[in-house]
C-alpha cells in the first residue's frame, strides 16, 4: 500500500485523457510487413471473426481490402483449377480408351487461362456479390454505413477461399463460410442486427431458388398441357 500513486489530478483546461483508438487491421496498415499483416489479418478472421470485423475500417482507401480478396481469391481458384487438372488427369488413366488428344488440351489449357485472368474474375464477381447484398440490404432497412462498407466487408469474406486448397470438399465449405462471414460482417459493419444480416445474405438464394421452382413450374404445366392436347388430337 505504501507503493501505491495516485492518479494525477485533472488540470482545468486540459482535455482528460479518453479511451485508446481502436486498434484496426494489420493489413489495413501500409507500414506493416507485407507477408506477416496478410497472415495475421487472416489468421484473425479465421479464429475470430467478430473481433476482425470490429477492426475493420469503415472508410478510406479500397485498395488494400481489394488487394486482400484478390490474392485470396486468386488461391482459391488457382486449387480448383488444379485439383480439376489431377481430376481429368485420373480420369484419362482409368479409362485410356477414350484417347487424350485436343479433348484433354482444351481442358488444360481453359484450366491455365482461368488462373491467369482470375483476378479480373474475382474483382468482377466482388462487386457484384457486393452489389446485390448492398440492395438487399436497402430492402431490409440494413444499409447504414454506405456502399464501400459492403463492399469491404465482403472483400474481407474472401478469406474463406482458403479452404479451396482442400481437395473434393473445400469449394462446398468456402461457400458456406464465406455466408456466415459475411452475416458478420455486415451486422458489424452496419450495426444492425444479425437476424437483418441473415436476410439481407439469404434473400438472393431465395428469390434464386423461387425462380427455379417457379421455371420447373411452368415447364411441367406446358408438358402437361401439351400432353392433354395431344390425347384428344
Amino acid at each position: 500500500m505504501a507503493d501505491y500513486q495516485p492518479p494525477p489530478p485533472h488540470l482545468p483546461g486540459v482535455p482528460a485523457p479518453g479511451p485508446p483508438p481502436p486498434e484496426h487491421l494489420p493489413w489495413e496498415d501500409p507500414e506493416e510487413p507485407f507477408l506477416e499483416s496478410l497472415f495475421e489479418t487472416a489468421k484473425l478472421f479465421i479464429l475470430n471473426p467478430g473481433e476482425a470485423f470490429s477492426r475493420m475500417r469503415l472508410t478510406g482507401d479500397l485498395g488494400r481490402p481489394l488487394l486482400y480478396a484478390v490474392i485470396f481469391g486468386w488461391i482459391g481458384i488457382i486449387a480448383s483449377q488444379l485439383y480439376d487438372l489431377a481430376f481429368r488427369g485420373a480420369m484419362w488413366q482409368f479409362m485410356p480408351g477414350m484417347g487424350r488428344g485436343s479433348d484433354f488440351a482444351m481442358p488444360a489449357s481453359w484450366s491455365i487461362g482461368m488462373m491467369i485472368v482470375a483476378p479480373v474474375f474475382v474483382l468482377l464477381g466482388l462487386f457484384v456479390w457486393s452489389a446485390i447484398l448492398h440492395v438487399m440490404l436497402l430492402i431490409v432497412g440494413g444499409a447504414t454505413s454506405g456502399f464501400a462498407a459492403t463492399l469491404r466487408t465482403l472483400a474481407y469474406t474472401g478469406t474463406s477461399n482458403i479452404v479451396n486448397v482442400v481437395p473434393l470438399c473445400g469449394s462446398f465449405i468456402a461457400a458456406i463460410w464465406a455466408l456466415v462471414l459475411a452475416v458478420i460482417g455486415l451486422s458489424a459493419a452496419h450495426r444492425i442486427s444479425t437476424g437483418k444480416a441473415v436476410l439481407a445474405v439469404l434473400l438472393p438464394l431465395l428469390l434464386c431458388c423461387a425462380c427455379m421452382v417457379a421455371g420447373f413450374a411452368l415447364l411441367l404445366s406446358a408438358g402437361v398441357g401439351a400432353g392433354f392436347l395431344n390425347a384428344f388430337r
